[in-house]
């Protein structure tokens, strides 16, 4: 996400454009007036969830949210914006006594792949990176993507 916004404008109103995309794709702009039917979703932890849910009770309705499923149908309670893996997250660990490496990473459930431990996949990231001097931590390494400016500022 990128956005631009300008710190002289009103209160609740300083968010000038927001942008979805990447530097190698680049970026489009969605509407922030609240005319376009498309929805956008959002994945936050369930505390964050809980502060962004207070936004419209805080800023007095200058800042009207309205929680939606996938439908757009108005959500009726915070039960209903949980995610209830029940149905769909598979098992997470191998049966014991058969560690198949693959099986740690990654899962193909109705033809689509699953991150099955994110944490993993990740890890297993950091240990590919080179690493300058036997038996240090990996470099990291820093290009465009790093320095990219996402909070533009207008004034």
């Amino acid at each position: 996400m990128r956005f631009r916004y300008d710190p002289a404008r009103p209160k609740f109103d300083v968010v000038t454009a927001i942008e979805l995309g990447d530097l190698d794709r680049g970026y489009r702009a969605i509407d922030i007036a609240g005319q376009d039917a498309r929805l956008h979703s959002l994945t936050c932890p369930l505390m964050l969830g809980l502060i962004v849910m207070a936004i419209p009770k805080y800023t007095k309705g200058a800042l009207p949210l309205v929680p939606k499923n996938k439908d757009g149908k108005p959500l009726t309670s915070k039960v209903e914006a949980l995610d209830d893996p029940r149905d769909d997250t598979p098992y997470l660990l191998p049966p014991p006594g058969t560690i198949d490496r693959a099986s740690l990473d990654t899962r193909t459930q109705k033809g689509a792949i699953e991150e099955i431990k994110e944490w993993q996949a990740i890890m297993d990231h950091l240990r590919a990176l080179p690493v300058k001097i036997p038996g240090e931590l990996p470099v990291v390494p820093v290009d465009e993507r790093a320095a990219e400016v996402r909070a533009i500022r207008a004034s």
